[in-house]
């Protein structure tokens, strides 16, 4: 069994409508600070302006994308009784593996709460199944949707 860890399994496909919007309103945002880039730029009569404003937003972008990325590729594997967890982290794969006997409890903590770690969606609503081991150290962590929570839920409290 297979569970994407930050979206449903299998996962809900964006409709085109919705990702044309999106793109619209990314290209009227980039188009407004190059419109103030410019304009600053042209009235101080320098380059220097632009970079300032334009390096942080092009960064800052550049981060969402590589984050964006990296969850959607996350995923809980489960065969037999050998947890197979994948996450990415700024695009290097990290594996870890672990006996389901090993799991002690597992709660359902909201998404922008410290106790969940590594990338997450913190938006209201969005929950996750976060599973401990021994003395309650931190395994791993899946999306809390129906499907993973009646599959875990002899782990849950």
């Amino acid at each position: 069994m297979r569970f994407n860890t930050h979206n449903r399994t299998p996962k809900i496909e964006t409709k085109k409508s919705l990702k044309i919007m999106l793109t619209i309103s990314f290209g009227l945002i980039i188009s407004l600070f190059l419109f103030m880039a410019i304009v600053c730029s042209l009235y101080i009569e320098s380059v220097m302006p632009a970079v300032v404003i334009l390096t942080p937003v092009l960064v800052l972008a550049i981060l969402i994308a590589i984050s964006q990325k990296d969850m959607d590729k996350a995923f809980v594997e489960i065969v037999d009784d050998v947890v197979s967890v994948t996450d990415y982290y700024f695009g290097v794969k990290k594996e870890k593996t672990f006996s389901m006997c090993e799991i002690e409890t597992a709660e359902i903590l909201i998404g922008y709460s410290i106790r969940v770690r590594g990338y997450r969606y913190s938006n209201a609503g969005c929950t996750y199944i976060v599973f401990r081991g021994n003395g309650g150290k931190y395994m791993f962590k899946v999306i809390c949707v129906p499907e993973t929570k009646q599959f875990f839920s002899k782990y849950l409290n």
